[in-house]
């Protein structure tokens, strides 16, 4: 419009100045009517929020009002499950008030913003602010005070759980405890006391729970339950019944114990008139012995019948007399029964005690009647006793088998059988003594005697069979004699050819090993000789085995007759083969042990001197002869030899010996033979020479420059003599190798030791 204005100005058509007015007149009417658009706009825009917020209040305040409704019922519940249903509602309540409130708190803040940004309906939003916020107070205060009780409501019913859970237990032995059944046998009675007791216990046990329930209802009712009338009703109610039960306990534990005593007075007046019953049987026996041992016997047995009634009047009678007092003066329900229970037992008891007393009597009448019998009885017995022994054991000694080893032996069993014989006329003095004796007693008309199994008929077979046996020893007794003498001989015999090979064997071990001082291995020639020698002993032995073939034919006759012993000589057929057999060893170990020291000698050049050395200490320490040397004997042999071995206690560890004994008893039996000693000794002569190269070395030492070979002054100059005549005897000549031509007195000392190494 403001365009349209300028165009109308540019052409002239209008006045400027009214055309300016207009325009300003239209603009300022426009823009008032602008401004009251948009005041009218905010104005309707607050009005809409305002009714908005009323809408939320009035929402709010239904969603209230509805609560309050559920918060403020009066039901509680009325059993444990419907409570614990109510808390699970509330909790759920509880929960949804609590997510709630920020809405609440919303519609709040709305309020008070709506009133600082608009003055419209403040008065009325500050009214419904305040009314929404009791009302919401009053929601909460409700649902704690509902939550409180229906706690105090859960507590109530737990409560009385457990009130009717003992009641239920009250009534149940009201019940038991009621019944009029106490018993009608001492078993029945004793199972109903032992029910009783466990009851009691139980009681006990429930009592303490009923008190611990009266102190929980006291707690709740000072913690101000709402239930406190119905919990002191319940307590007291509980109380009551739990009293009414102790008495009906007390009144049912006196009637158990009133018939446990009468039964158990009953029960032992059966056990008294039983014992009575049993016994009644012994004093009407008529059984008063055959003989004195059996009234003694009899009488014995009274005695201890007798004792049984005096020790049974107290322990049985004066019992039940006492128990019937207690129960009489206790006035009993039973008297009368009681009262006529004893009478009947006690009058039973006197007339057992009487009919013991006649027994009794009448047994020693008859103990006097057999007491002369007796006498002669035992009389017979002990001297037939006497002479049956005298018998058995003059028929083991006669029946004995005669197999003595020694004339000496049957000599002295001879001898004794004489001096039995002489002995008889005594034993025929003692058995008319016996038969005597049984003439009297078979005069008395008794039967037999009981003290012994022998008769006067036995007696009189056993003295015909002594008899015949005598005569039997006499003949064994000779036949005995003249085996005896011909066992004699063949000891001998065989004693005379024992010990002369014996002797041989021990000499001819003596002169190998040179303990006669004239030792093959020593002193007498060279070793060739002392192997020559050992060869000719060692036929000599092999020549002798028929003198042992023969020893062993007397041994197997002697075998054949039984003899195994022999006092003429103290060497037997296996020991003198084993002797033989180690002297025929011994004699091949020496020549093995010589043909070694030859062999040492030819290749390592230990002398003759050293190897006759180390045969002199062997045999120096042998001192048992054995031709060994046991690991004591070993090491002081080293020691006399130079080696310095420790000294160390007995049976602590000695490793550099132990070395030595791993060399030279390998298989560690104990012992240490001349072969193995001897292979030691040359062993440790040449342990030194190390190599061919080292024994070069030392010969290139005792030459002059350093040559190639060495001459017979430089050997004889530097060794021994031995060694020197052993290395020029087996040295060749040496030969320049570049002229092919031998060097006058020089020696090959080179190709010497290959050679020797290679051997």
């Amino acid at each position: 419009m403001n365009s349209q204005a300028d165009s109308l100005i540019e052409s002239g058509q209008f006045d400027t100045g009214s055309i300016q007015e207009k325009r300003q007149s239209i603009n300022e009417r426009y823009e008032r009517i602008a401004n009251l658009a948009a005041h009218r706009q905010a104005r309707l825009n607050e009005a809409n929020t305002l009714h908005q917020f009323f809408r939320d209040i009035a929402d709010e305040e239904s969603w209230i009002k509805e609560k309050k409704l559920l918060v403020g019922s009066d039901d509680y519940g009325r059993d444990l499950t419907g409570v614990q249903n109510l808390k699970k509602k509330h909790k759920r309540l509880e929960a949804e008030l609590g997510s709630h409130e920020p809405a609440i708190q919303a519609v709040q803040e709305a309020g008070e913003k709506l009133m600082d940004v608009s003055n419209l309906g403040v008065p009325e939003i500050e009214q419904r602010l305040k009314l929404l916020n009791q009302a919401w107070s009053e929601l909460k205060q409700l649902a704690a005070t509902r939550g409180q009780k229906l706690d105090e409501s859960l507590t109530y019913q737990q409560f009385l759980a457990k009130v009717e859970e003992e009641e239920a237990w009250i009534s149940e032995k009201q019940q038991l405890l009621s019944v009029e059944d106490y018993g009608d046998t001492m078993a029945a009675v004793q199972g109903l006391l032992k029910k009783h007791d466990a009851f009691e216990t139980d009681f006990a046990v429930h009592r303490d729970r009923c008190g611990e329930i009266s102190s929980a209802g006291s707690k709740l009712m000072e913690a101000g339950n709402h239930h406190s009338d119905s919990i002191i009703q319940r307590c007291q109610q509980l109380q009551s019944k739990l009293d009414n039960l102790s008495s009906l306990a007390a009144h049912r534990k006196a009637k158990l114990m009133d018939n446990s005593a009468y039964l158990q007075f009953m029960w032992k007046a059966d056990v008294v008139e039983s014992w009575i019953a049993d016994k009644e049987s012994h004093v009407r026996s008529e059984e008063y012995g055959r003989d004195l041992s059996t009234v003694q016997t009899l009488l014995t047995k009274q005695e201890t019948f007798d004792a049984g009634l005096h020790a049974f009047e107290h322990e049985g009678i004066l019992n039940i007399t006492a128990l019937k007092d207690q129960l009489i003066r206790a006035n009993h329900d039973q008297s009368q029964a009681i009262l006529k229970r004893h009478a009947d037992v006690i009058a039973r008891w006197q007339k057992l005690l009487g009919d013991s007393n006649t027994r009794k009597q009448r047994l020693l009448r008859m103990q006097e009647q057999f007491r002369q019998i007796e006498e002669l009885y035992l009389t017979f017995a002990k001297k037939a006793s006497a002479f049956n022994s005298w018998f058995e054991n003059a028929e083991e000694d006669l029946t004995d088998p005669v197999r003595c080893n020694s004339i000496e032996e049957i000599r002295a069993l001879r001898e004794a059988h004489a001096h039995f014989q002489a002995s008889l006329s005594s034993a025929q003095a003692d058995f008319e003594a016996l038969a005597a004796l049984d003439q009297q007693i078979k005069s008395f008309n008794v039967g037999p005697n009981p003290y012994t199994w022998f008769t006067m008929e036995a007696l009189e077979d056993t003295w015909k069979n002594l008899q015949k046996i005598i005569k039997e020893r006499d003949l064994e007794l000779g036949k005995e004699a003249q085996r005896q003498d011909e066992n004699d001989k063949l000891r001998k015999e065989f004693a005379k050819h024992a010990n002369t090979f014996h002797q041989w064997l021990t000499e001819t071990r003596y002169r190998l090993l040179g303990w006669d001082g004239t030792s093959m291995m020593e002193g007498s020639g060279s070793l060739e000789q002392q192997l020559e020698a050992t060869k000719s002993k060692a036929t000599e032995v092999r020549s002798r085995r028929s003198d042992l073939s023969k020893i062993e034919s007397l041994g197997q006759i002697l075998e054949e007759h039984l003899i195994l012993d022999n006092r003429y000589t103290e060497h037997s057929t296996v020991g003198l083969a084993q002797q033989w057999d180690q002297l025929d060893q011994l004699g091949m170990r020496m020549q093995h042990n010589l043909e070694q020291q030859i062999q040492a000698r030819n290749q390592s050049g230990v002398s003759e001197d050293a190897l006759k050395e180390f045969s002199m200490m062997f045999k120096h320490f042998d001192k048992d002869k054995s031709g060994k040397l046991d690991q004591k004997e070993f090491k002081s042999c080293l020691r006399a030899l130079g080696y310095d071995l420790p000294m160390v206690e007995e049976g602590q560890p000695d490793p550099e010996f132990e070395e030595i004994l791993d060399a030279v008893d390998p298989n560690r039996d104990g012992y240490v033979s001349l072969q193995e000693y001897m292979a030691f000794m040359i062993s440790k002569e040449t342990e030194n020479v190390q190599s061919s190269e080292e024994i070069e070395n030392a010969f290139r030492a005792i030459t002059a420059s350093d040559r190639p070979y060495v001459t017979k002054e430089e050997l004889y100059a530097n060794l021994t003599k031995e060694m020197a005549d052993y290395c020029v005897a087996r040295m060749k000549p040496y030969v320049d190798q570049k002229t092919e031509r031998p060097i006058a007195g020089a020696l090959d000392y080179i190709e010497f030791t290959r050679t020797l190494f290679q051997n």
